[in-house]
């Protein structure tokens, strides 16, 4: 009864802050605006034309990353791996400059962006089938290998592309929330996170119980390496759906698990909720910060690196030292 009073009271106060952060990235721009004055026909189009689809984006892109990062850390049993270990982000990145290279615009960009990091995905998980007895070196070895192959392929897409196009990929490339998506590809894509969330809530334990070494879990009953398998499927369409939308956008799947276990435990039925939350929270004030701080929008995926490279730093010092 109090663990569950304590994690309803934890669940509480980050909804709380979650809603003043979103309210305050809705008001926040070259002009405060009042909430009070968000249904105002002055500012209706400001609010919820221009700074809602940024606020709404966010919470997909921080929520999503921030449960991938954390479900990788826990399936590959290593506290530095995050979404984009594996290639599946390299993959959506090749999509989009493929869409940038031949003039597609959004949101099929998006679209095909998505679809190639599906077929990555197909790609891993047929090779780790081939090697089940050991999937987690595979994946890596195998992530580390695409990661490189369509990093050089993104390369080659830029040297062919023209200035402008050149310009808007690199852009994208660097990660941010300004791209012209459409509000309704914005809610069908919080629909599939939804989707996928709930799916890995209930699916929870079996993930608390991949903490276990192997041994442990067939003694429980639990095929490791279908539930490992399992879950590395879901934390890649995660990954796949964000960099779809918004490039890279680097370190939030690194730093916000991380801190939510510092914070409140390892727990994957509790802190599941928690990542979904203070990754929404981090992303909606980075996008404050790069589009009100600076005199010109600075790169989202820049601004977070800047933040999560000292934290990467920390985390070597800390597994290093005795």
């Amino acid at each position: 009864m109090i663990r569950t009073s304590k994690w309803i009271a934890e669940i509480s106060s980050l909804g709380f802050l979650f809603l003043l952060t979103l309210f305050t990235g809705l008001s926040i721009g070259v002009e405060w605006i009042s909430p009070v004055h968000f249904w105002d026909p002055l500012f209706k189009n400001i609010i919820w034309d221009i700074r809602w689809p940024r606020v709404l984006l966010a919470i997909i892109a921080g929520g999503a990353l921030s449960v991938s990062g954390y479900i990788f850390q826990i399936i590959l049993k290593n506290p530095l791996a995050d979404p984009f270990i594996l290639g599946v982000s390299g993959a959506a990145c090749l999509g989009g400059a493929l869409g940038f290279l031949l003039h597609l615009g959004y949101p099929l960009i998006t679209f095909v962006s998505f679809l190639t990091s599906l077929l990555c995905l197909g790609v891993i998980d047929f090779v780790s089938r081939k090697h089940v007895s050991t999937t987690s070196h595979v994946l890596l070895l195998t992530g580390v290998f695409l990661s490189f192959l369509f990093s050089s392929l993104v390369t080659l897409c830029l040297s062919f592309s023209e200035p402008f196009e050149g310009t808007s990929l690199l852009f994208w490339l660097m990660g941010g929330l300004s791209f012209p998506i459409p509000t309704p590809m914005l809610w069908i894509s919080l629909g599939i996170l939804f989707f996928l969330l709930s799916f890995i809530y209930r699916k929870s334990y079996h993930l608390h119980l991949l903490n276990l070494s192997a041994i442990e879990t067939q003694a429980l009953g639990i095929d490791a390496l279908k539930t490992q398998r399992l879950f590395f499927i879901l934390a890649s369409l995660l990954c796949a759906l964000t960099v779809s939308l918004t490039g890279m956008i680097g370190f939030v799947g690194l730093l916000v698990p991380h801190l939510c276990r510092f914070l409140w435990g390892n727990d994957p039925r509790r802190i599941l909720i928690h990542c979904f939350l203070v990754g929404a929270i981090l992303l909606i004030s980075m996008d404050m910060v790069v589009r009100t701080l600076f005199p010109y929008e600075m790169p989202l995926g820049a601004m977070t690196a800047l933040l999560g490279a000292p934290f990467f730093l920390f985390l070597l010092w800390k597994r290093s030292s005795p």
